[in-house]
């Protein structure tokens, strides 16, 4: 049976305290602690990090660091943000399947499905987690906060190892559908292009968690497929990912010289925009997980998942 829940008022809309941990990697031992801040998060400025540090934000096992501290492999420092409200996100998740292993939810835009930069409460992950109290909920996979449709949620530790297993070993076939500029100049296309993160070629620059096609990037394959060419020099198309790089779709498009339709990353004419996620009043991204299909963790047997929404029509 199909439920929606509605989450109003957002529970990230109130003001809260949230601690944030940093774990210490063993190539950033040796660092000082502000140096390993900025190397752990390049966005923030040096300035905000010396303010957090003189107001005692930045702590470890409950004591206050200081920015000249030298770090060690292993250890967490925690960051302290204080009466933080998050960004508005889209109130109502619908269910299409739930059983005793998984969930599946059609998901709405803009939602991040789990915590992280600006988003902890409202996403997809702790919005459920109020409602399936009993549970502890993970992640089977994830969609970008700007992507519709079909995502599975896990209800045990087995459920999680079993689905994450797939996606791994590329056994789930994935679905989706994307509106793009332009006329595509193909019918079927396989992409092949390899993916790396733009932070890896530009360490010193904001990259906003941006990828970019590049020789020395992972290898990635998309098959397109052209559905439709409209009347507004857009193109409807199919994607099947074969691989799973972060954002992939996204990228085989932009760099093949036809971006999403409202995607405030990758623009039109190879440029870089500087939002990840949208706001709520935005026009949407066009890009739509259509259909999932994976084998059920206690079955056995291949099951399908449909969205019910048609965010590329």
């Amino acid at each position: 049976m199909i439920k929606t829940f509605r989450f109003d008022p957002l529970p990230g809309a109130r003001p809260y305290e949230n601690p944030r941990s940093m774990r210490v990697r063993r190539h950033q031992a040796g660092l000082s602690l502000l140096n390993f801040l900025l190397e752990f998060h390049p966005p923030t400025r040096r300035q905000s990090w010396l303010d957090w540090i003189a107001a005692g934000d930045i702590t470890i096992d409950g004591q206050c660091a200081q920015a000249d501290r030298v770090v060690l492999a292993g250890e967490r420092y925690v960051h302290t943000m204080h009466d933080v409200c998050e960004p508005d996100v889209a109130p109502e998740v619908v269910v299409l399947h739930e059983d005793d292993a998984i969930i599946v939810v059609d998901k709405p835009a803009p939602m991040p499905v789990h915590p992280s930069g600006r988003f902890n409460r409202n996403t997809l992950l702790c919005l459920l987690q109020t409602v399936y109290l009993d549970d502890k909920l993970r992640m089977a996979h994830r969609l970008d906060a700007n992507t519709t449709g079909v995502v599975v949620v896990c209800r045990t530790a087995a459920a999680a190892t079993s689905i994450q297993t797939q996606f791994a070993n590329r056994q789930v076939k994935k679905q989706y559908a994307a509106v793009v500029h332009g006329h595509v100049t193909w019918d079927d296309y396989v992409c092949q292009l390899p993916i790396q993160s733009s932070a890896d070629l530009s360490p010193k620059q904001n990259t906003i968690g941006s990828r970019t096609v590049h020789p020395d990037g992972l290898p990635a394959e998309t098959i397109f497929r052209v559905l439709e060419r409209l009347h507004d020099n857009t193109t409807r198309i199919e994607a099947i990912p074969i691989t799973g790089r972060t954002n992939q779709i996204r990228v085989h498009l932009w760099a093949m010289g036809f971006p999403i339709v409202g995607d405030p990353l990758y623009l039109p004419g190879g440029k870089l925009g500087q939002q990840q996620t949208l706001g709520v009043g935005d026009p949407p991204m066009r890009l739509h997980a259509a259909r999932l299909m994976f084998v059920h963790p206690q079955t056995g047997r291949e099951v399908s998942f449909e969205s019910r929404s048609k965010a590329t029509d």
